[in-house]
């Protein structure tokens, strides 16, 4: 009964945050403000706020978030009283910053978010990579969330406001206008998982399916731009911030691409795919233009929509196979099978793999080709950060389509060259000797479930559309051209029954390892350190106070004999005592 209740409220709420972002479209743009309280120079209170921004967040939240909570109703089972409390809470959190005008009304958002997601992710807290990506992902979070804590401080004592309104870079002095935002932008890497805080993203996909979906489209991760976009004249007012920002945007993109196109599981890959695609648009926004910052909140909106589908279309493959891994999907894949026995997954995830590499005609295609066209444009008045933009987005979209060919051709095809297992595998495949799996039993996900992928599919590429974008046709040929010398190599390989992967790929640079060398074996040897000076130093003194206290006790238990003679003869001994020292001190 609980569990219905919080169904139907989860769901309920969702298509409330929707019908809000209805309402609110094309009113005139406001402020409200409450609780204020004077603390010295300064008002520190709460304040919402309606314009476009927060009506378009508000929209692809509500309709993510919707779907995520009616395929929900279908895939999971398992508590599910607290997990439709906790996604709506962490809907609830999401329109908390896009419509906070407060900076500490955000703070709260911003950190009731990272609450939940660790309770999300490690929702099967039976196994133990959740509980430990669900502690990953909140240490790392949490760190991040440090320097955006001062980051609010130095830009809302600095600006004598903690409005974002009424936050004018022209009144900030410049040191600390580029510290202060420094400091946000510290959170936003954490919050968006950029390097150098990208390993958490990853390893936060043992959650179930749809809170990864949720994550990944519409909430946490897009929470970073969003910001960013929402603090625009702040950010964009330090040269020194916009190169910062491209630098790392570029780096991201490059790095987790390359990590995708090593990938094994379905989720990894896709979740290595959305840091490349949020440092896309951190790249749009790095151009501090308005062309830049639009191609950037299109991007987001449009891998609102494909990537909530891929992932929800990895839950089907999750809940119906067995497995979102290439390593127990090939049983599966040996002759094709998956994409007949899963028609309506088959068709909806290839629409998603198309949007995302940026097929022409879906809705990929425009919003990336946008931030190239920005990136075009400012390259050319000579900027260095345009030229860095321009060309990473560039080689990012060659990756970005080999790594979609390969996941869609491994997944639901049969290798021409193959007899058997996937080439990567074929030699030490345990399965390799198994008869092919009846899959007579296999069967496409309920309706309840499909519903939202078709809802998803649709909005992959009418997105596309919706905008009225003019594209520079010359520049989209390019990266069509750049998409296909993408998809070709991955091709190419496939039919070749060839998977080969890099082994600094396939362990991802070796990052982690090299994290839990600085960072982690330090921390454990301080925490050792500490556990033994706690036991062996201060609990020794402690337990010799205790040990003295006992001994006296005992030494004067044993004087008390009960001989009166005895307490007689002591006592004129201490007289006598006594006088010798007094005579001694008078003399």
């Amino acid at each position: 009964m609980i569990a219905t209740a919080w169904r139907v409220t989860g769901v309920g709420f969702s298509l409330l945050v929707v019908l809000t972002a209805g309402l609110l479209y094309g009113t005139d743009p406001a402020q409200t403000s409450f609780m204020n309280s004077p603390v010295g120079d300064l008002t520190i209170g709460f304040g919402v706020r309606t314009d476009d921004l927060t009506v378009l967040l508000l929209a692809v939240v509500g309709v993510i978030a919707t779907c995520v909570q009616v395929y929900s109703l279908g895939y999971l089972h398992q508590r599910p009283a607290s997990y439709h409390a906790l996604v709506t809470l962490f809907t609830a959190a999401m329109v908390t910053v896009v419509i906070a005008d407060s900076l500490f009304l955000l703070l709260i958002g911003w950190e009731v978010m990272g609450a939940c997601s660790y309770l999300l992710i490690g929702h099967y807290w039976e196994r133990r990579d959740a509980r430990s990506g669900a502690v990953k992902a909140f240490l790392m979070t949490r760190l991040a969330d440090v320097g955006f804590l001062f980051g609010i401080f130095v830009l809302g004592v600095g600006a004598g406001t903690f409005r974002i309104s009424e936050l004018d870079p022209a009144q900030i002095s410049p040191g600390v206008l580029t510290t202060g935002t420094l400091l946000l932008l510290v959170g936003v890497v954490g919050k968006s998982a950029q390097v150098p805080l990208q390993t958490w993203l990853p390893d936060a996909m043992p959650g179930p399916s749809p809170v990864s979906a949720l994550i990944h489209a519409a909430t946490m991760v897009a929470a970073g731009v969003f910001l960013i976009a929402r603090l625009y004249d702040v950010f964009s007012a330090s040269d020194t911030i916009m190169t910062v920002l491209a630098i790392v945007a570029s780096v991201t993109m490059l790095f987790s691409a390359l990590c995708a196109m090593a990938a094994v599981e379905v989720k990894r890959v896709l979740a290595w795919s959305t840091v490349s695609q949020l440092a896309i648009m951190f790249s749009g926004l790095s151009l501090g233009t308005a062309d830049g910052r639009h191609a950037a909140l299109f991007h987001l909106v449009t891998h609102a929509a494909f990537k909530g589908l891929l992932f929800l279309c990895a839950g089907v493959l999750l809940h119906q196979v067995g497995s979102a891994a290439f390593v127990v999907l090939r049983r599966y894949t040996r002759r094709g099978r998956l994409r007949k026995a899963l028609p309506v997954t088959f068709a909806t995830m290839t629409v998603g793999l198309a949007a995302l590499a940026g097929v022409p005609g879906f809705a990929g295609f425009f919003s990336k080709d946008t931030v190239v066209e920005a990136a075009w444009h400012h390259a050319r008045d000579g900027s260095v950060v345009g030229w860095i933009v321009l060309v990473s987005v560039c080689v990012t979209v060659v990756l970005t389509a080999f790594y979609c060919m390969r996941l869609w051709l491994w997944v639901f095809f049969r290798s021409p060259a193959l007899a058997g297992a996937l080439g990567a595998f074929e030699d030490d495949d345990p399965m390799a000797d198994l008869e092919e799996p009846d899959t007579s039993k296999l069967r496409d996900a309920p309706w309840i479930m499909l519903a939202p992928l078709v809802l998803l599919a649709v909005a992959s590429i009418g997105l596309g559309y919706a905008d009225g974008v003019q594209l520079n046709w010359v520049l989209a040929l390019v990266t069509t051209v750049l998409a296909l010398l993408g998809a070709l190599p991955a091709y190419s390989l496939w039919s070749r029954g060839a998977d080969p992967r890099p082994v600094v790929l396939e362990r991802e640079f070796g990052v982690d390892t090299a994290y839990h060398g600085l960072f982690v074996v330090p921390v454990r040897w301080f925490a050792r350190l500490a556990v033994g000076g706690d036991q062996d130093v201060i609990g020794a003194y402690v337990r010799a106070a205790g040990r003295a206290g006992t001994l006296a006790s005992q030494g004067f238990r044993r004087l008390q004999t009960g001989n009166v003679q005895t307490y007689l003869t002591a006592a004129v001994v201490g007289v006598v005592a006594l006088a010798v020292v007094a005579g001694v001190i008078s003399s």
